[in-house]
């Protein structure tokens, strides 16, 4: 950005001789010829290079606190996004949290149910092959009543 401005700068100022030296048809600018044969320096056109040099770098000095203005509330409105952002994040992780611990709490209670419905086959195959009381058929009995326990439609498979 300064490099622009100088670069500005100096284009103006050449700018400036180029207009001046048209203005006046010379070629050289620290020194005027009067008609005498001692040249005669031209204060004027030094003083309008230099009234020309400060107005440019006040334009640039101006441009560089316009800039800075700026850089500074973007600043600011970033840093207020990152803080809401960051507030989005806080209440996601809670929410994460929350929902694992909902997650391990069904996974237990699911684990106990499979143990109890484990119990539950054993206690009605055991009961069953009582009832039936043969020995060389309870193996037959077992098979079929897992077939049938294993056939009839769960509520969880719907």
């Amino acid at each position: 950005m300064i490099i622009r401005g100088n670069e500005e700068i100096g284009l103006s100022l050449r700018q400036s001789l180029a207009d001046m030296a048209d203005d006046r048809d010379e070629t050289t600018y620290s020194v005027v010829a009067t008609g005498g044969s001692e040249p005669k320096r031209d204060w004027s056109a030094a003083l309008d290079l230099v009234r020309e040099a400060s107005e440019a770098i006040r334009i640039r000095d101006e441009r560089a606190t316009e800039l800075e203005i700026e850089n500074r509330l973007e600043a600011e409105r970033a840093s207020e996004e990152i803080r809401a952002l960051q507030e989005q994040l806080d209440e996601t992780e809670v929410r994460l949290a929350e929902s694992e611990a909902r997650a391990r709490r069904a996974e237990a209670r699911a684990s106990e149910a499979e143990a109890w419905l484990a119990k539950m086959h054993d206690a009605i195959i055991g009961s069953f092959s009582k009832v039936i009381g043969s020995d060389s058929d309870d193996a037959q009995v077992e098979a079929d009543l897992r077939a049938a326990f294993l056939s009839t439609p769960r509520g969880d498979e719907e």
